[in-house]
């Protein structure tokens, strides 16, 4: 009964992802769209009085942080990373703080939550969790970059953003489902999956297969 629910989860998993990939092409394709009032915005600069310039040009510069934070989220929605949370954050607050702060107060309170985002960075987001015997054990939000880097490896990063994305990918091309002691076979690199915690990938360890 449990193996049934397990691959119920995965299953579930597995769509919730594809559901996830249609969202992100369609806000692709809503910034796409605006990326064409861009030019618009341009040419009423262009015509505009220099007294009225200024009111177009920052709701220019709005327009052009909000497509940014649109690309932001659909890094967020593929990568499924903390890094990638943190920074639709951030340049959320960093729209709001350039084109709608009026007081002093606002600015002020603008660049504390901006310093909160880089504390919760530096402080609490953590890549590397500890070292077990001859792999490394890691959160599996570690971008494919980084777990290359400090373990030598050549883990493809064209498969994914994260490790867990890699995961993922894998699981979608091998047709393995993903579960608790798992491992799948990269490059020179072996990931296992250590832990599973709400439907998500939370630890696992990366071994060299060449060792």
């Amino acid at each position: 009964m449990s193996k049934s629910v397990g691959y119920f989860k995965n299953k579930l998993i597995k769509y919730t992802y594809y559901l996830e990939m249609i969202l992100a092409l369609f806000i692709i394709a809503a910034i796409i769209v605006g990326m064409i009032d861009l030019a618009k915005y341009i040419y009423l600069i262009f015509k505009t009085n220099v007294i009225d310039t200024y009111l177009i040009f920052q709701k220019f510069l709005g327009h052009i942080l909000m497509l940014v934070v649109g690309v932001e989220l659909v890094i967020m929605l593929l990568s499924h990373s903390t890094s990638s949370v943190l920074e639709v954050v951030l340049y959320a607050i960093a729209r709001k703080m350039l084109i709608y702060s009026d007081t002093t107060l606002d600015v002020v309170l603008g660049v504390v939550a901006i310093a909160m985002v880089f504390a919760i960075r530096k402080y609490l987001f953590t890549k590397e969790i500890k070292i077990e015997g001859d792999g490394h054990v890691f959160s599996a939000a570690i971008s494919v970059y980084d777990a290359n880097t400090i373990t030598g490896l050549n883990i493809p990063e064209n498969l994914g953003n994260t490790i867990g994305g890699v995961i993922t990918k894998m699981a979608e091309d091998t047709h393995r489902p993903v579960y608790e002691g798992i491992d799948y076979r990269v490059g020179n690199a072996k990931i296992k999956v250590l832990s599973i915690k709400d439907g998500l990938i939370e630890k696992i360890l990366i071994d060299n297969i060449d060792e």
